[in-house]
């Protein structure tokens, strides 16, 4: 684990499960999600990323960290039915 949230300890070495990608397949959390990661082991299922279980847990409230690059798209025009 690089970062224990809410306490602001750090290590050093890699999360064994995304790679600190942060994000893992929701599918198959044990891969890292091809969303989020460019590793070989990425899970290219298709299926949606959810933050690691490992790395990215978060603490009542707070959201998890979002994969480098994501962006928020929010609809400002309402609903498309």
């Amino acid at each position: 684990m690089r970062i224990e949230r809410g306490r602001g300890e750090k290590e050093t070495s890699e999360c064994e499960v995304c790679g600190d990608a942060r994000w893992v397949c929701e599918d198959h959390p044990d891969k890292p999600w091809d969303g989020a990661s460019d590793r070989e082991d990425a899970c290219h299922c298709g299926g949606a990323g959810m933050p690691c279980p490992v790395c990215n847990r978060t603490i009542g409230q707070e959201p998890p960290e979002m994969p480098p690059g994501y962006r928020t798209m929010i609809d400002t025009d309402g609903t498309k039915h």
